[in-house]
């Protein structure tokens, strides 16, 4: 599959996952509540700290992957494969065991307002054995996404994700309960998994698990490789998935709301632009294995234009539209939530980009200084975020996060990345920055304008205005493009010119 249909699959799943993320998210809050959703979010918070025990591997499988595929190494592949899912069951068990740790623990960690405790220590099981399922399973993702199948493994994610809202919406009204979530999670996660494992061997016939391709070396290989890409995962944890434990052990459940809905649509903005990177990691790694440095660099600068005016696009939007959003997509009294929003998507505008110079580095097997870079980062934001939150409340956690954001990865991985890549600041300028201020320029005066129009909190009027955007951010990008190619054109024209008055 092509790069571009790869991205393109890419968004269509995210596109069916925001939908139905702006569907259940208001639906969910205003069945059972904001003190039950708030405990819903708290728990599955701490459950997705068991990402930790993915240790690493997914990169790793996902590099090797395409390696070997591309240079037809099917023993090694097997071997690889082998030893990081042998690794992946360990880390399975491991959930399991965290899970019932933490229901026998769960009435010494909070007093859980307003939930029976047989109710909070069944939910807690249930998203370990959640957690271990989808830790077990995801090597198949790994092996889908290395050999460049995005189609197949995102076809699976919008399947799944059409599931959940069908269970959620026949199932939660009859039993307005966290078991009842807990439940329909458990469901998806194991239909996901078997219908990517089914996939995975499907289109590599030679794919074999079994334990005589273990081997030490494979082992210490895919170790010594994971093992920074572990921290980089550490590192993501801390900065994006332990606020809302910190504001719910220090402020109450009932606190994680407001900024939830902020870190929310943060993330659905995130998510379809770090498909960019997620696409271009074994695009990258391939390659480097053929040794074409230039068409990566050029991949580079191309991926990196695309994420800034994708970013820029959306703080944009944010900016002039995100209070009228926030209240028609949950309701009234959320206004905190757009100030919040704004903290948060101002360093993804410098983090995005960035991003996805982090995942080509990994792609090439760059990944030793990054992740101790990002770690520094995650660690900076904890403390930073801890500092603030008794003076600023919800907005110091945001503002402990766009600091370090802002510093390190701006201020040191971008300019590092660039030196690694052979790139230089003119040549990522012009050939990713420059030719993207004419798609931002038309958001900017579009979203002005209509804001001027007094925008009411409606359905309609909202799609109206997200459809418009799309069209004035695809027109944009179509024009810059056609500039952009015809000057390529008139260059080679010259160039071909030149060599001709010379013969």
């Amino acid at each position: 599959m092509s790069l571009k249909f790869n991205v393109l699959i890419s968004w269509l799943a995210h596109a069916v996952t925001l939908g139905i993320g702006f569907l259940l998210m208001p639906y969910i809050l205003h069945t059972v509540g904001d003190n039950t959703y708030g405990t819903w979010l708290l728990l599955n918070s701490i459950a997705g700290q068991t990402g930790l025990l993915y240790l690493g591997f997914g990169e790793a499988i996902s590099r090797f992957t395409s390696k070997y595929h591309t240079e037809k190494k099917w023993i090694e592949l097997n071997r690889t494969f082998s030893c990081i899912t042998s690794v992946y069951f360990g880390s399975a068990a491991v959930a399991i065991g965290i899970g019932i740790v933490c229901a026998i623990a769960a009435p010494w960690v909070n007093e859980w307002p307003g939930q029976s405790l047989w109710e909070i220590r069944a939910v807690i099981l249930i998203l370990g054995l959640n957690a271990a399922i989808s830790i077990a399973g995801s090597s198949f993702g790994g092996v889908l996404m290395g050999i460049q199948r995005f189609d197949v493994e995102r076809s699976i994610i919008i399947t799944i994700n059409l599931l959940r809202l069908g269970l959620t919406v026949l199932f939660l009204q009859q039993s307005q309960g966290l078991i009842t979530l807990a439940l329909i999670f458990l469901a998806v996660t194991i239909i996901e998994n078997a219908a990517t494992c089914c996939m995975a061997f499907r289109l590599i016939p030679t794919l074999q698990l079994r334990f005589r391709h273990l081997r030490k070396r494979v082992y210490k290989r895919c170790f010594s490789f994971s093992m920074f890409t572990f921290l980089s995962l550490i590192a993501e944890h801390l900065i994006y998935m332990t606020d809302t434990i910190l504001i719910g052990f220090l402020l109450g459940p009932a606190a994680v709301v407001p900024y939830f809905i902020a870190s929310r649509v943060c993330d659905m903005i995130r998510a379809p632009v770090m498909q960019i990177g997620y696409v271009f990691m074994p695009k990258a790694g391939q390659l480097q294995s053929s040794r074409q440095n230039t068409e990566l660099q050029t991949l580079v600068c191309r991926g990196f234009g695309l994420t800034v005016v994708l970013a820029g696009s959306a703080l944009i939007g944010v900016f002039y539209f995100s209070p009228q959003f926030i209240e028609v997509w949950i309701g009234p009294g959320y206004q905190q939530s757009s100030w919040l929003l704004m903290i948060l998507l101002a360093g993804q505008l410098i983090a995005l980009p960035t991003q996805l110079i982090r995942h080509v580095l990994t792609g090439t097997g760059y990944v030793r200084l990054p992740a101790l870079l990002f770690l520094t980062e995650a660690i900076c934001n904890l403390i930073l975020s801890l500092i603030l939150l008794p003076y600023l409340g919800l907005y110091g956690v945001a503002i402990g996060t766009l600091v370090p954001l802002v510093i390190f990865e701006g201020g040191v991985l971008l300019p590092m990345g660039m030196k690694q890549l052979g790139l230089t600041v003119p040549q990522l300028f012009k050939q990713g920055v420059l030719t993207q201020w004419i798609p931002l320029s038309l958001i900017l005066v579009y979203s002005y304008f209509v804001h001027n129009l007094n925008i009411q909190p409606e359905w309609t009027q909202i799609l109206g205005v997200f459809t418009g955007a799309i069209i004035v951010l695809v027109g944009g990008i179509g024009l810059s493009e056609r500039i952009r190619s015809q000057a390529r054109t008139q260059s080679t024209q010259l160039s071909q010119n030149i060599i001709s008055t010379g013969n």
